[in-house]
């Protein structure tokens, strides 16, 4: 019974669904070797602690590399599967492609969802259109990956990137509307997910340029700050991922007026 709840509880742990009590409790009995570890005294006793407890520290991680490699196979049998998939899938018009991504239980992955987000994300400055295309695209596999093989925090991350790429694709395109929606939709999404600091650090980086856009310098500088400080939090370079924009040429004519206005 309690070896069925250690395996159940690994699962969890590498899909960091457990809470910070219940990571300790999996990585103490992992370290244990076995849900009923034999007292110190008995241990002592025995005169094989040191023993015992090598064999158990080898055996654990064992079992953890067995799990990390078949993580890595999985990952990259899914990478294999969304490029053969999205050389069929790309030839449709997007809307086909929509539905298809929908409603075809066989695209349901995380690889083919890292794809799409990727080619979302490219540099397509003069096709913005495309990119939002590829951003929903990515978002509605998301909404049907599998929590119990993905979890249900690591897809509410999923969703959190692919609507910051929906919403900044947007914003290219001229829809500030349509781009305020997707991020606000991010946020909630980023507040169910792992707390994955590289997924908030890149929404608050697409919210500058859009708060930005609409004139609200105010807000962008308190995103922009926010935003620097988890990118230094990380080890990157903050100001070379978020850069404030300077207000529009028309604001600084404006402004220039008033000095000379004042200095008169």
């Amino acid at each position: 019974m309690e070896d069925n709840l250690l395996a159940g509880g690994m699962e969890r742990f590498l899909k960091t669904e457990l809470s910070r009590d219940e990571n300790q409790e999996v990585v103490r009995r992992l370290l244990a070797g076995s849900p009923r570890r034999p007292s110190q005294a008995q241990a002592d006793r025995s005169g094989l602690a040191g023993l015992d407890e090598a064999v158990r520290y080898d055996a654990a991680f064992r079992r953890t590399e067995r799990h990390l490699a078949e993580a890595h196979e999985q990952v990259q049998r899914e990478r294999q599967l969304a490029t053969v998939q999205w050389g069929s899938l790309g030839g449709h018009p997007p809307a086909r492609r929509l539905i298809k991504a929908r409603n075809d239980e066989r695209l349901h992955h995380w690889g083919l969802f890292d794809l799409l987000l990727e080619k979302s994300r490219e540099p397509v400055e003069a096709d913005s259109t495309a990119a939002a295309s590829l951003a929903e695209l990515a978002l509605a596999v998301a909404e049907r990956l599998d929590p119990d093989v993905y979890g249900e925090k690591r897809i509410a991350d999923f969703k959190t990137a692919a609507l910051a790429a929906l919403g900044d694709a947007r914003r290219r395109a001229g829809d500030l509307a349509g781009a305020r929606l997707a991020f606000r939709q991010a946020r909630i999404n980023l507040e169910l997910g792992t707390g994955d600091l590289l997924e908030e650090a890149g929404l608050l980086g697409g919210l500058v340029k859009l708060l930005c856009d609409l004139g609200e310098y105010g807000k962008a500088a308190q995103s922009l700050e926010r935003a620097s400080a988890l990118y230094r939090r990380m080890g990157d370079a903050p100001l070379e991922q978020v850069k404030l924009p300077r207000p529009q040429k028309k604001e600084d004519e404006e402004q220039v007026q008033d000095r000379k206005g004042v200095a008169g």
